[in-house]
């Protein structure tokens, strides 16, 4: 069962991402609870999309960008949240700043399964994330963009920027 994010950090969500955006955080407390879409992973996949039988090489998916019908495009640029776990890309020490978000434990998904386009989001953060336990589920929240960007776990489809995370509680 999937936990919402608690009101206190709806509140703070919506402070950091509201003036982010340029709102005061006066402004936030006139908004609703739920500033953003909580999605679940199988909502990042189109209805009708059936992953290709053969996927492209590794080196070969470098040059080509996402299948635009591998995406939910009524995703972009969409306030969401979305639990999952973090695979590092840019870090130094335990402070990472950008990663992959996949459904799955990381090591799931290197060398044994690997996951379609719409099952990874590239994440920004807006700060460094201290990382204690690479292993710890957590809630990422920001603005989704239907966006290709090529990681050495291969082509993702989704991207967001300038996000922020808490610990997944379940």
């Amino acid at each position: 069962m999937i936990q919402h994010p608690t009101p206190f950090l709806t509140l703070l969500i919506v402070v950091l991402v509201g003036n982010f955006y340029g709102h005061t955080a006066a402004a936030a407390d006139n908004l609703p609870e739920a500033q953003y879409r909580v999605l679940a992973w199988e909502e990042l996949v189109p209805e009708d999309w059936e992953p290709p039988v053969i996927p492209r090489a590794h080196n070969e998916a470098r040059a080509t960008p996402v299948d635009p019908a591998a995406a939910v495009a009524s995703l972009d640029q969409q306030l969401v949240a979305l639990p999952g776990f973090m695979k590092p890309v840019v870090f130094a020490e335990n402070q990472v700043s950008e990663f992959i978000l996949v459904p799955l434990l990381p090591h799931h998904t290197q060398h044994h399964a690997h996951l379609d386009v719409n099952q990874m989001v590239y994440v920004k953060l807006l700060e460094p994330l201290r990382v204690e336990n690479p292993m710890t589920p957590l809630w990422v929240i920001g603005t989704m963009t239907v966006q290709s960007v090529f990681t050495d776990e291969g082509p993702v489809a989704y991207r967001i920027a300038d996000g922020v995370t808490t610990e997944y509680e379940y």
